[in-house]
């Protein structure tokens, strides 16, 4: 089998057959089989499944007591068979040409990771996402490598599982699953670090591969009110992490940029919601600023170094400043800051933050 596509689904019967209907396209000789992982659906998902199944065999449906996504994407893991493993929301879309180009070049060039553009759908609009360059990255090598993980960094594209293919041998060898949503905020981006910290060789492909619905997306679209917290019990189990492995300090350079660019996230996420209010930018604010795991690892020698190495010129000196104030627990200067900045921020943040 060569590639396994894991699709998770709970009470998807509006979108799920048009989901699983993109990946039945597949018409190469590259063998794949479609796990389907029902999770406790209570609507008609599961009939809807078990027809689909009956009329093409590379579709395998499980069903599982509900669990959340997460829990049910590493149910899928367990059960396939594929050399490479594809992850698909159930309501969005693939685009089976340019995955079968992706896992070409995947096993031309022998990586553990590819990734893939992808499409922002939003009603009868969509916008590709290109990524940043082509070719391989990493943390040590050729000046253009290093160059090109500094950019995804500092982008998206850690924050996706569904636009990259995995190389199974990679994932069960480093023992790698994904973290309970139900516990963990921000769960595939804390998957693909933990993926990066193992040092798997990763390659960029620029093919868009997926059909992202954003009009599904519901957390983008309404206020959060505890978004801050939700970020920090993330950044919590990524140090947790890194610690258990002795691996945090040399992870500093995706830690760091990560904690500042959460802080940044947290604070200007229910502005439109909220007014403006100062009073909330500084509550989030001294939430970070009271996180022992937080003050822990910007405190570490060399850690404003590491923003240094991010793209923009821009960015490097907001977030260094950002931190100085962290570091200082000025939350009341950080709410005024963030209050007179947010129109740039916010033009920056629909401009980058995809």
């Amino acid at each position: 089998m060569d590639i396994s596509f894991i699709l998770p689904v709970y009470n998807g019967e509006s979108y799920i057959e048009k989901s699983i209907g993109s990946i039945l396209k597949w018409n190469r000789e590259p063998k794949i089989e479609i796990l389907v992982i029902d999770d406790g659906s209570t609507d008609e998902t599961l009939n809807f499944c078990k027809k689909i199944a009956e009329t093409d065999r590379r579709v395998h449906l499980f069903s599982i007591e509900n669990s959340g996504q997460s829990i049910a994407r590493n149910y899928g893991m367990k059960q396939c068979f594929g050399r490479y493993i594809y992850f698909v929301d159930a309501d969005d879309r693939v685009d089976v040409d340019e995955i079968y180009h992706m896992w070409v070049v995947a096993e031309q060039e022998n990586v553990d990771v590819i990734m893939g553009g992808y499409f922002r759908v939003n009603g009868d609009h969509s916008e590709r996402i290109s990524l940043p360059g082509e070719g391989f990255m990493a943390r040590v090598g050729t000046s253009e490598e290093q160059a090109l993980y500094h950019k995804v960094k500092a982008e998206s594209a850690f924050g996706y599982l569904w636009n990259k293919l995995y190389k199974k041998e990679f994932l069960d060898k480093n023992n790698l699953q994904m973290d309970d949503i139900r516990k963990v905020y921000m769960e595939d981006q804390l998957f693909n670090l933990k993926v990066w910290s193992k040092n798997p060789s990763w390659y960029c492909c620029d093919k868009p591969v997926y059909y992202y619905e954003v009009g599904n997306v519901s957390t983008t679209r309404r206020a959060e009110p505890q978004i801050h917290m939700k970020n920090l019990v993330m950044i919590d189990a990524l140090i947790a992490y890194y610690s258990e492995y002795q691996i945090l300090e040399e992870n500093l350079d995706v830690l760091i940029p990560l904690i500042m660019r959460t802080f940044c996230w947290s604070l200007v996420k229910n502005i439109e919601y909220e007014a403006k209010s100062t009073a909330k930018m500084r509550e989030r604010a001294k939430a970070y600023m009271d996180s022992p795991n937080v003050q822990k690892a910007i405190k570490i020698r060399g850690a404003v170094k590491m923003l240094w190495k991010l793209p923009s010129f821009l960015q490097a000196v907001f977030y260094s400043a950002c931190m100085v104030l962290i570091r200082w627990k000025w939350s009341g200067f950080v709410a005024g800051l963030f209050y007179m900045t947010y129109p740039i921020m916010k033009k920056y943040i629909f401009r980058v933050l995809k």
